[in-house]
């Protein structure tokens, strides 16, 4: 597997680029090539005597374009294999770049819950104090109100007292209402901020997930390549190959053609003198 460095290097500085804008066999080479080539045929064509090197001219010039074509379609293989190495490079930058956005979220929604629970911890505390001061106070009213009914009379302190006990109880109990309240929105935040950190929990496992089929994708799409830079490179060579016999087979139809035309005039010589000889 590769690093993310060399994912992002990927296609730009190894070997996958290397040659795919300039053909090893440039096309004014070929058109000169295959203009030789004619010319050479036209020489060869009805001369029974280099029938057999023509065959294996034209074999030969018939492998140099297969080669050509075939080194042409894997350099656009090679682009095409280069630009999706690139293009998932960049996808997995992107990934790796929302998984750290998405974990920074995550921290962050964490303290927020940590210190909600505090305060419906405060919360609490303060209802239970609550509570037991409103018990405190009907215990007092309620002591209050039997001397009452058992006949005894309330002093007027008493009395004054009796309904600021009520007053403070009522204030009490309107507060407390108040705490449950804030208490129970305090829940509904905390549950809605703990679905919301399992979301984006499950989000970073997933978007995990998919960054490693995207490296997985990337060291695919690079291993191939690899294996296609090296079928080019062989490819090269052929092509090198069969133009060094083509460029050699011109110089033997050179010199073939030159002996033949000697022949020729020797030929011609010896019948001029034979025919000179009978007259």
């Amino acid at each position: 597997m590769m690093s993310v460095d060399e994912e992002e290097h990927a296609g730009g500085g190894g070997s996958g680029g290397k040659g795919l804008d300039e053909p090893n066999m440039e096309a004014t080479s070929l058109d000169a090539l295959e203009k030789d080539f004619q010319e050479v045929l036209t020489e060869l064509v009805g001369d029974k005597s280099l029938e057999r090197f023509r065959l294996e001219y034209e074999k030969l010039h018939r492998a140099l374009k297969k080669s050509n074509m075939q080194e042409k379609k894997l350099i656009k293989k090679c682009r095409e294999l280069n630009g999706e190495i690139v293009n998932n490079a960049a996808k997995v930058q992107t990934a790796l770049k929302l998984s750290q956005e998405d974990q920074t979220t995550i921290a962050s929604l964490k303290k927020e819950m940590e210190k909600a629970w505090k305060m419906v911890d405060a919360s609490h505390e303060k209802e239970i104090r609550a509570k037991e001061t409103i018990n405190q106070l009907k215990d007092e009213i309620t002591n209050l109100s039997r001397l009452v009914e058992q006949g005894a009379g309330l002093s007027v302190g008493q009395e004054n007292a009796m309904k600021e006990l009520v007053k403070v109880k009522e204030e009490l109990s309107r507060n407390n209402d108040e705490h449950e309240t804030n208490s129970r929105k305090d829940h509904a935040r905390m549950q809605e901020l703990h679905a919301k950190i399992a979301e984006m929990e499950e989000g970073k496992r997933v978007q995990a997930l998919e960054v490693q089929a995207l490296k997985d994708k990337l060291q695919l799409k690079a291993t191939e390549q690899e294996r296609e830079n090296r079928r080019k490179e062989r490819l090269d060579k052929e092509i090198k190959d069969v133009k060094v016999k083509l460029e050699r087979k011109s110089v033997e139809n050179i010199a073939l053609s030159t002996d033949v035309g000697r022949a020729t005039t020797q030929v011609q010589t010896l019948e001029k003198q034979l025919a000179d000889a009978q007259g």
